[in-house]
């Protein structure tokens, strides 16, 4: 669950400060601005009819630190045996989170951690119960003093099952964590470019390359595409070789747009994505001010 302006950029943002709400769900070093804001987000399209998240920050200490809520609900699911028989009822799975964000400037560094609370709820079957975890993030964006490049490094979602989703069953299971290292460079002063590569825990590595562009002073267009390394890596190898197989996506979103309206005090963000291999769309909407 992300901002729109995270998912049009497909989350290649981790190393450019932006007042987004969810850039420090990114990267927690990112998390940045003065007094109390706040952001919401929705999402709706073929593969997730009901997502969204709510956020406020607030000035913490010599730092800032952001509350963030969030809830994924997959509607009516119905059962099925083993063998594939309709159990004559249907589960309701709905997933939740909450998370603080602290981020604090350094000399050489800005730095940034996240301690994220899991659960979920997956079936309405017998011996059933809510699933929990425990998470954490961390974030490092490099103090350059430059406004036209920069880097950063991250760890997300380290952390474990604490409680199995059946009563006695396995717990103590990892959670999907990923390493990740992020760039940005500005090539004028509309347009900049974002990279991100990141390592997960169970997956291929991945690659995010986006871009946003400030049309006017208010207006941004925003664009962004990840895929696994491997699959770029064949795509190059084709080029030069032709009986190499074409590259597959290792990502269900074949690419994202969106656009955003930043005032003085308020801003609203669009995101549109394309689902691979005609599976339809996604798109989301977000509004967030200062106060």
């Amino acid at each position: 669950m992300h901002s729109p302006r995270t998912v049009a950029i497909e989350g290649s943002g981790s190393a450019l400060p932006s007042k987004d709400f969810g850039a420090s769900l990114m990267n927690p070093a990112l998390l940045s601005g003065d007094g109390f804001a706040a952001g919401a987000s929705w999402q709706s399209g073929d593969l997730a009819d009901m997502q969204g998240i709510v956020a406020l920050s607030h000035n913490f200490f010599i730092g800032r630190m952001q509350h963030t809520y969030g809830v994924v609900d997959n509607g009516k699911v119905p059962n099925y045996s083993e063998t594939g028989e309709s159990m004559g009822f249907s589960s309701h799975p709905v997933a939740q989170y909450y998370s603080i964000t602290a981020a604090f400037p350094l000399e050489l560094f800005r730095f940034g951690i996240t301690g994220r609370y899991l659960w979920e709820r997956l079936s309405n079957v017998e011996h059933s119960q809510v699933g929990m975890g425990l998470a954490l993030d961390w974030g490092l964006v490099l103090n350059l003093n430059s406004t036209r490049y920069g880097f950063a490094f991250m760890g997300r979602h380290l952390g474990s099952q604490i409680r199995p989703f059946m009563r006695g069953g396995v717990n103590g299971y990892a959670l999907a964590s990923e390493l990740a290292a992020s760039t940005f460079w500005r090539s004028s002063q509309s347009f900049v470019w974002l990279f991100e590569c990141s390592a997960p825990r169970y997956a291929p590595a991945v690659g995010r390359l986006g871009m946003e562009y400030r049309f006017s002073e208010p207006v941004f267009l925003r664009a962004g595409v990840q895929k696994e390394l491997i699959d770029v890596t064949r795509y190059v190898r084709s080029v030069f070789d032709k009986n190499e197989d074409a590259p597959k996506t290792g990502f269900y979103r074949l690419f994202s747009l969106g656009a955003g309206y930043r005032g003085t005090s308020f801003a609203l963000d669009y995101g549109f994505s394309f689902l691979f291999e005609g599976m339809g769309y996604e798109q989301r909407i977000g509004l967030s001010g200062n106060f």
